[in-house]
């Protein structure tokens, strides 16, 4: 069988040709935006950590690298954690702040795809603020209905897997925070 130059290899070569150049356009790009990218991840998660905790501009990260630390000078103000499971669209993550003396200052949802107008409502600051009260020791747990009592949660009417996704990662948070100060 003897190969048409044609019909096979021209169309082979120029496919190989726009690969190539696709390619070198998508390196370049990367290699020209990746610093900036870089700065602007670091400015937002910088934002969210002053927006979870509250009045505080300084943050240590702590020794191994899994929350940080919230200062005022030389005096510790909270904790921020971040932390990540999976919800009705994938994966959710959150970022929580806790005060120093245990109260859940902020929850801030660094990312998650779940149904808009039902899911996606727990990025609404009406959800959130649920949380901004006294850590539970066992944590939150969520209700389906009824006013939500001390260490509850009102879930979001057509959202309970993302109520309790959410949920689940402050737990988390709370738990972390448990262990830090049971260390100190």
């Amino acid at each position: 069988m003897k190969l048409n130059f044609k019909e096979v290899i021209a169309p082979t070569l120029i496919l190989f040709i726009i690969c190539l150049v696709t390619t070198s356009f998508l390196s370049v790009t990367n290699l020209m935006t990746r610093d900036k990218i870089e700065e602007i991840n670091k400015q937002t998660e910088t934002s969210s950590r002053e927006l979870v905790l509250p009045g505080t501009k300084e943050f240590e990260d702590s020794k191994d690298n899994t929350y940080a630390i919230g200062k005022k000078g030389n005096e510790i103000t909270g904790y921020v954690f971040t932390t990540k499971t999976k919800s009705y669209g994938g994966d959710l993550s959150t970022m929580t702040g806790i005060s120093k003396d245990g109260k859940v200052t902020g929850v801030v949802i660094l990312s998650i795809s779940d149904t808009p107008g039902l899911g996606l409502n727990a990025q609404k600051e009406s959800f959130r603020d649920q949380y901004k009260k006294a850590a539970p020791e066992n944590g939150f747990e969520v209700v389906k209905s009824g006013n939500a009592g001390d260490g509850q949660i009102n879930a979001m009417t057509g959202a309970t897997i993302t109520s309790n996704a959410v949920t689940k990662c402050v737990n988390e948070a709370i738990e972390q925070y448990q262990q830090v100060k049971g260390g100190n």
